[in-house]
C-alpha cells in the first residue's frame, strides 16, 4: 500500500495542481461534510483563504490522495453546487462563503471570503473536534431533480 502512494505522490507532484495540493497540511482533515449522500473530507490552508475538498471517508491527506488518483479516478464527480455546498457547510458558521472553485475529478480548491475580520485559524481549531464528528447540509441538486418530475 505504502508503495502504490508513494507512485501516486511522484506521479501527481508532476502537475501545477499537484504541487498546489502538497501545500496543504498532510494531516487527518478539518471537517467530514456529507451534502446528502455525497461525503466530503475538508483541509483548510494555513496562509491562503483556500479550502481543499476531497470526496471520499476521512484519512490522512496523501492516502486521500493516491486514492482518489487510483481506486475513485473513474467515479463521476457531483455536480458544482454540490462541492459548494460542502465549503459552505463550513464556511457560513465562520462567516464566510465560497467565490471560485477550481480542479476536477474528486478534488477541489475553494477560495472564499469573509464578510468581516475572521481569524479563520482559530474558527477553525475551535470547531475542529465538532466539525470531524460531521457536518451535514443537503443535497442542493436533490430538489431540483425532485422538481422535474
Amino acid at each position: 500500500m505504502r508503495g502504490t502512494m508513494l507512485i501516486a505522490l511522484v506521479m501527481l507532484a508532476g502537475c501545477a495542481s499537484a504541487q498546489r495540493t502538497l501545500t496543504y497540511p498532510a494531516t487527518w482533515p478539518d471537517a467530514d461534510i456529507a451534502v446528502g449522500t455525497h461525503r466530503y473530507q475538508a483541509w483548510f490552508h494555513e496562509r491562503d483563504s483556500t479550502i481543499l475538498l476531497e470526496r471520499g471517508p476521512p484519512m490522512q491527506l496523501a492516502r486521500m490522495l493516491a486514492e482518489n488518483s487510483t481506486r475513485y479516478a473513474m467515479d463521476r464527480s457531483e455536480a458544482e453546487p454540490v462541492w459548494r455546498a460542502a465549503a459552505d457547510a463550513v464556511l457560513q458558521p465562520m462567516g464566510c462563503h465560497a467565490t471560485e472553485i477550481t480542479g476536477a475529478d474528486q478534488m477541489r480548491e475553494v477560495s472564499y471570503v469573509c464578510a468581516g475580520p475572521v481569524e479563520v485559524g482559530a474558527e477553525v481549531a475551535a470547531r475542529r473536534a465538532e466539525w470531524r464528528r460531521g457536518v451535514r447540509v443537503d443535497d442542493p441538486t436533490a430538489a431540483a431533480s425532485s422538481q422535474r418530475y
